[in-house]
Parts: structure tokens; sequence; C-alpha cells
């Protein structure tokens, strides 16, 4: 078929959705000679014509490119789709295509996400309204149909009209984004660059890409901390800032915020921590909106920094879950209006260390049954999407859930949770798709890995995942996870998925089921 420009049209009138045509000819008569008008009108009365459905009025509906979850590239020119489908190396809708106009690798639309799971290296046209979480849209010439606002506002260069089901339709204006970032608790390394080093807080916060020039054995003696792990050399290469323009980007960003934010701040080099408020301003510069505070480090300035880091971060005009004065505060949830998305986030701690919420008693939403089911109750009525995030990966230092996670996953699935952003394990680890009663998709992240945090000792501390969801009104429709490395323990940078970033995304694709 003839394609022109990039503009791929459809036949004009009714199709069917088999690819084929109704049958116009005209049918053989049985009534006998025809009468005079009036014995037509005195004789016995004629048949009644048999209704016909109203066609289908003609849409126009974007073709997203799509290939695997699993596959590692994220984006493709527009020059490179023609160019596959005049090869034919790209699968395509049958019912966009006249009769007889298909080409050879054409399948029905509804049959091409089974076969991008099956196939994840494939590429696809699909249309935007088919797209699901277990496939992946790519950004074409920086047009995203399910990215962010700038992303969605670009022209798309891949379109059909025809009388198409209305489940194919889409309108990128409708979408909205929510990025989750790794675990924070810039302390010990983080702050050890911006105050000792002299480097400051907005160079912490400036990362762009970097590129890894070794991964090695770390070095250090059997019996001390990273003997048996790898460790990766890198260095920057360039788009300063583009770390926190991605995260900016999203239409409403959370974060999990692990510890005590306090006037009388220290750098630390142990375990006990303290972080400069300074750091708020640039979160909140940044893009951060929420923040969960359900974490076990909250208490290592006392109850008076506990609480007094609850004012900063009401100060900085973040949201917060997951802790507060007393265990009403601490399970309430903290709601988002994304352009009329509402978000309703809350958290729970499970990992050792910070004081329990209970009524009149400040404190952390600890991890039980009742605690969970209270507050997704109470985000259920607050918000359209429930995102629970849990700090649950403990023991540390893993990548597959636990029997124990699993309970809790379902536990929180069962109360109402839409999806699970989990933290803890310090490793970027397993994901998880299921598919409710309701037909929609859960996602649940066991944990996205360190973000501002300073372990430098094996290959999975230093790197981490950015985790992008996109959704259609309160459906999920995208996920999609961002590599990054840490340099000097302190700035998170981008790496490329199909290169660097692989080893990161391949670890997590290991251990997880991308299926439902």
């Amino acid at each position: 078929m003839r394609r022109p420009g990039r503009v791929l049209l459809a036949l004009l009138g009714l199709m069917l959705v088999a690819c084929g045509s109704a049958d116009t000819s005209p049918t053989p008569s049985t009534a006998g000679p025809p009468r005079s008008a009036p014995e037509a009108a005195t004789g016995t009365p004629l048949p009644t014509a048999t209704p016909q459905p109203t066609p289908e009025p003609e849409i126009e509906v974007p073709l997203a490119v799509v290939t695997g979850f699993t596959n590692l590239r994220t984006e493709i020119t527009a020059d490179e789709v023609e160019t596959a489908r005049e090869r034919g190396s790209i699968v395509e809708a049958c019912e966009v295509f006249p009769q007889g106009g298909a080409p050879a690798a054409c399948m029905p639309a509804a049959e091409v996400a089974d076969h991008l799971v099956a196939n994840p290296g494939q590429l696809a046209l699909l249309p935007a309204g088919l797209v699901e979480p277990r496939i992946k849209a790519l950004t074409v010439d920086r047009a995203n149909l399910f990215g962010s606002a700038d992303q969605r506002e670009r022209p798309w260069p891949f379109t059909a009209r025809g009388a198409f089901p209305a489940a194919w339709t889409h309108d990128p204006a409708e979408i909205r984004t929510l990025m989750s970032v790794g675990e924070s608790c810039p302390d010990r390394g983080v702050a050890h660059q911006a105050i000792t080093q002299g480097r400051g807080w907005e160079w912490v916060f400036g990362g762009g890409r970097a590129r890894y020039t070794a991964i090695y054995p770390n070095p250090v003696p059997a019996g001390h901390v990273g003997n048996g792990f790898n460790i990766v050399d890198a260095v920057p290469s360039g788009d300063e800032g583009a770390v926190w323009r991605i995260i900016g980007s999203a239409d409403v960003t959370v974060e999990d915020f692990e510890c005590p934010v306090v006037d009388d701040w220290t750098v630390n080099e142990g375990v006990v921590f303290s972080i400069d408020p300074r750091v708020l301003g640039h979160m909140k510069r940044g893009g951060t909106d929420v923040v969960t505070l359900a974490a076990n480090h909250l208490f290592d300035r006392g109850e008076a920094g506990f609480l007094q880091t609850l004012e900063h971060f009401d100060t900085a005009g973040i949201l917060r879950t997951g802790a507060g004065a007393d265990l009403d505060e601490a399970l309430s949830p903290a709601v988002f209006d994304a352009g009329g998305l509402r978000f309703a986030v809350v958290g729970w701690n499970l990992v050792p260390g910070s004081v329990a919420a209970e009524p009149g008693v400040p404190g952390v939403a600890w991890m039980t049954e009742e605690n969970i089911r209270g507050a997704v109750a109470r985000a259920r009525d607050a918000g359209d999407v429930v995102v629970c995030m849990p700090q649950w990966g403990y023991p540390e230092y893993r990548v597959e859930f636990t029997a124990e996670e699993v309970a809790l996953q379902q536990l929180m699935l069962d109360a109402g949770c839409d999806h699970i952003l989990g933290h803890g394990t310090h490793w970027a680890s397993q994901i998880d798709f299921t598919r409710g009663e309701d037909g929609r998709i859960h996602l649940t992240v066991l944990s996205h890995g360190n973000f501002l945090f300073g372990q430098e000792w094996s290959q999975q501390t230093q790197e981490g995942m950015l985790v992008e969801l996109a959704f259609r009104g309160a459906e999920l429709v995208q996920v999609r996870l961002h590599p990054y490395i840490m340099l000097e323990q302190a700035q998170a940078n981008l790496t490329d998925p199909q290169t660097d970033g692989s080893h990161l995304l391949n670890r997590v694709f290991a251990a997880s089921d991308e299926s439902y």
C-alpha cells in the first residue's frame, strides 16, 4: 500500500474488523412480479425492511510504536519506523489497511500485545488505545504519547483514520504520569561531597548522564563490606541537570525519605543520620511533591528531631504520609491532584529502628494489617489512584520477594492498593504485574535502589532506577524504568538503558515476571 508521508490512511468507509468487506450484492426477490400501486395498498402487507446497524463514525487514532517490555530500547526515529515498514520488519494491525493492502507482517490488533510478550525484540505499530503495561511505547523524535506533558504535546507522526472501535481512541491530553525515585537519606557520602568537600547541594541535584569506564571486583579483603561484589567506575557524559528535569517533568513525583531533617544537622560517617534542611528546597524545586516518612531512621535524632522533620517538610511545601504526631496523622494519605486525577499516597514501615505511631504517640506508621487496611480505606475515599509505599525490604541487599513480602503484597492489594512502590533493599529489585478482578493491572515494585544514600561498596548499591507510571484516567497503561548510577556516592546520573544501564535492567528483569 502506498503510504503518503508519515500518516497511515485507512480505507474511508466501513471496514470489518477481520480486514474484509461486507457483501453488498442484491438479494434475489421471492415476492413475484411487481404489483400495481392500488393492489399493493389493498393486498397483503409488504414485508418490513430489516433494520441495519448504524455505521460506526470514522475516527482518527494515533498508532503507537511499541515493543516488548524487556526490550532495552526506549526511543526511535520516525525515519527508522518508515524504513522498517518498507522492509516489512515491523508488525502492523491488519484492520487499518484496505482489503488487499495489508502487509505480510500484519496481524489482528488484539493479538499484537501477546506477540510482543513472546517476541520482545520485535517492533509494532498499534492503535494507542490498546497499549498496556506489559509492552513498551517508544519515544519517537522526542514525542511520546504516554510521556511527560512536553512529550505528549509534540506532533505524532503515525495515525490511521477509519470506522475503528472506540477502544482504539487515545487523547494524549488525558494521560498523567507519576515518577517514583529511590531511597533517599542525603547524609554520609552525599553530605560529605556537598558540605565537607564544598561541592554544594546544587552539584548533588545537578546530575546529568554518565558512562561506565570499568566494572571490577571490589578490592577490599575478605570479611570487609563489599568483598565478593563488583563495583563501577563511571564519569559524567554531559546533559547536566537531566535527572531532575525528568523527575520534575512528571505530573506527580513521590519519594521515600528515610532520615531526620534537623536544624543542628552534622555530616555523619556511621549509621546515625541527620539532614541539612536546605535539601528540601532543592527537592521541592526539582519536582518532588509527596514523600513517605515511614522508615527506620526517622528517630536517629530522637523524638524532638522527628517532630522537627515533620515541620521542615510542611514548611517546604512537600506533602508527607507514613509518619505523624500520632497514629491518626501517620495513617492519613497525602493527596495530590494532578490535573484532575487525584493520587492518594500512604506508607508503612516494618524495618526495626523507629518508634511506631500510636494514639497520642508520635511515630511512623507500622506495617500491620490494621494499619494497612485503615490507611488504604482513607486513601480510597480521598483519591482516584491509591499508591502504597512500604519500607519492607528487610533483610536488605537482594532482588527477590521473600515469602513475607508476597503475603504483604496480597494483603495490600486486597485492602485496595492500586500500585505498590516499595523500598528498603537498597538494590533495584523485582517488579510484579497482577490483574485484578476488575481487569485492571496492578504494579508492585519491591525496591528502587539507592537514590541519595552513599553506599559505594557494590554495583547494586551504586545503581538505582526511577520508576515512571503513565495513567489514562485511573488505569495504568505504561511503566518505564530509568536506570542511573551514583557518582562520588552523591550525584545521580542517568545511564543508557541499552549499554551501561542494561546491568541494572537485566538484573531486575531476570527476577521479575511481567506477564499477567
